[in-house]
């Protein structure tokens, strides 16, 4: 009986410790990894790595305009694409609507036409939402039915910053902070793009 209790608290022990670390390390909303994991992966960076800021376009009009909830669906499509960027490259959540891609070993001229299909394949989708007056869609909401006639398309669209270590930016910060700066240069060019 003893064995059997042991075994049983060990159980409920690495249950509560494998939630408490996803809890801390994953983004909930997304599935990426957090901001923490970020910090410790730039600590091990070393050699030549490029880096790339991601923020969704007119996320607070998305909000204000069709709700959090519809807000979480565009955030949710954008980390979804960034998964799948390819290229060495390892995206994280960096918080709010903005996120981070990190690819080691990599150099700006490697990454820069990757970051411009990824800019591409977000803004050629469209996604359904449903209209508040639709009987079906309860409090409006993502359209599950691609069929769906009330459905009202919108487009996502992101502007990216990128930054590669060098010998003026020679930490992760200073690469960070200059595809942080890049970001602004795209979002002040117009959005919708990707800048260096």
């Amino acid at each position: 009986m003893f064995v059997w209790l042991t075994a049983a608290g060990v159980i409920v022990t690495v249950a509560v410790l494998q939630d408490s670390y996803g809890l801390a390390f994953r983004d909930e909303l997304s599935g990426l990894p957090g901001r923490r994991v970020l910090n410790e992966r730039l600590m091990g960076l070393e050699g030549n790595y490029t880096i790339a800021m991601v923020d969704v376009d007119h996320f607070k009009a998305v909000n204000d305009t069709w709700g959090h909830d519809v807000g979480d669906q565009v955030l949710k499509l954008v980390a979804s694409r960034l998964r799948r960027v390819g290229g060495g490259g390892k995206a994280y959540r960096y918080g709010g609507e903005e996120f981070t891609i990190v690819f080691p070993g990599k150099r700006m001229r490697e990454i820069l036409p990757r970051m411009e299909a990824l800019r591409k394949d977000i803004d050629t989708y469209r996604m359904q939402i449903r209209t508040a007056d639709d009987p079906r869609s309860g409090q409006g909401g993502p359209v599950r039915d691609a069929a769906d006639a009330a459905a009202i398309l919108i487009s996502v669209r992101v502007s990216i910053g990128v930054a590669e270590k060098n010998v003026r930016l020679a930490t992760p910060h200073a690469v960070i902070k200059a595809a942080d700066e890049a970001l602004y240069r795209a979002k002040t060019a117009g959005r919708n793009r990707v800048s260096r």
